[in-house]
């Protein structure tokens, strides 16, 4: 099975575990319902900013639907990047910005 394929069967798992209406769904995760459709049933890929909302609106932690290959290709760049820049780039100096924290450049 493919991996898009799989994040599907996982979103609908979650949706049916919290008694979610496809519709409504779709309505909470700012996404066109007939849109939402398709995608549930294979015939649309699934964009990153709709898996965003759609893990937001369920409250998914989106690492469920990392792979073990893709968890150790993430750890591999990250250490990657602590060894290339460190560890403490953005707790030098830091601003907020619309509540959300962001590095100070």
């Amino acid at each position: 099975m493919d991996h898009a394929k799989l994040v599907v069967i996982r979103m609908e798992e979650a949706r049916d575990a919290r008694g979610i209406s496809v519709a409504e769904l779709a309505r909470r995760a700012s996404i066109d319902r007939k849109r939402l459709w398709y995608i549930l049933d294979g015939q649309r890929q699934m964009r990153a900013d709709e898996f965003i909302r759609l893990c937001a609106v369920m409250g998914l932690d989106m690492g469920l639907f990392l792979t073990n290959d893709m968890k150790e290709e993430l750890a591999y760049r990250r250490q990657r990047v602590i060894e290339n820049y460190g560890t403490g780039l953005c707790g030098l100096v830091s601003q907020r910005t619309r509540g959300v924290e962001r590095c100070a450049h």
